[in-house]
């Protein structure tokens, strides 16, 4: 329902030049026809799926939701920023273009946060599209982007659940949205929630097994247990498809890093053969105890696993 009196006390200036329009509204969403009495330009639209659309210039951000309780003040200050040309210089971003998606529920006491936030984004940069979208009132989305908790911003291929900050958002959409190759960063992401069947999925269909090896190399423990997890169950399914991706953490060995070179290690023992154990013999001479450790430990499995073969 739309609260008159909060309006008036956050509405506190003409939303000049800001259109609404109503799209085959329910009860609750042609309750905001009283924009109008706020300067708003209201159009009302019989036909498709209900929808809150607002917009000036450019900018265009659509609410399949009614923003009421928890929402509405997000939604009032958004119609402010857009009615004052309020754009924040730190969040313009160069080259981005594409779609953010934000999933909702009424009860969902962070979701109004991150839905300001994406709406902050898309006004300093109109060629980045929202939508924010109520699974109760759109049930179907939840099993079309496999929601399983509010809120969920989906941009561009990257999901990112629970509440995240205006920063990170930010930083996400422009990996995203940017054209820049942000699937390293994703997938760490994704194995440090306790995403990894996402990872798995992702990189078999991609066939880019690549980048777990990439992965090796990174700081996040949590990311870098799930990578050598994932290897070692493909490992079991088809050893013949991790050819080329043991051939990258081959050439991690050569590096000087120490935990890379233990998780490397690692790994090539439960995936490796007779081939690589000269590889791992040189790491026998390194100053790191636990290094020699992870070689040792690496050339017994292999050559376990050599003789039951």
């Amino acid at each position: 329902m739309f609260d008159v009196k909060k309006a008036e006390r956050l509405l506190n200036k003409e939303l000049k030049d800001v259109k609404v329009k109503l799209i085959n509204p329910t009860d609750e969403m042609k309750d905001f026809e009283k924009l109008k009495s706020f300067g708003a330009e209201v159009e009302v639209i019989e036909e498709g799926e209900p929808a809150i659309v607002v917009s000036k210039g450019d900018v265009e951000i659509v609410y399949k939701a009614t923003p009421a309780q928890m929402e509405f003040e997000p939604f009032a200050r958004t119609l402010l920023r857009l009615a004052e040309n309020e754009v924040d210089e730190n969040l313009k971003l160069e080259g981005c273009r594409g779609e953010i998606k934000v999933f909702i529920a009424p009860v969902c006491p962070h979701c109004a946060q991150v839905v300001e936030s994406v709406n902050r984004i898309a006004i300093a940069n109109p060629e980045i599209k929202v939508t924010v979208i109520d699974v109760m009132l759109y049930p179907d989305f939840i099993e079309k982007y496999e929601i399983t908790s509010t809120p969920t911003v989906i941009i561009g291929d990257v999901k990112l659940i629970g509440e995240h900050s205006l920063e990170e958002l930010l930083d996400w959409t422009e990996k995203a949205l940017c054209g820049k190759d942000y699937r390293v960063d994703y997938y760490v992401k994704l194995l440090e929630d306790g995403r990894i069947d996402e990872v798995k999925q992702a990189v078999e269909k991609e066939e880019n097994l690549m980048l777990l090896a990439d992965i090796l190399e990174r700081q996040e423990l949590l990311a870098r247990a799930g990578a050598m997890m994932i290897l070692e169950e493909l490992f079991r399914k088809n050893p013949e498809k991790l050819t080329g991706v043991k051939q990258r953490i081959l050439k991690i060995l050569e590096k000087d890093n120490p935990v890379a070179l233990q998780d490397a290690a690692y790994i090539l023992g439960k995936i490796g053969n007779r081939d690589d154990v000269p590889h791992l013999k040189k790491l026998l001479n390194s100053n790191d105890e636990d290094v020699r450790d992870a070689a040792e430990e690496a050339i017994e499995e292999i050559e376990e696993r050599e003789k039951l073969g």
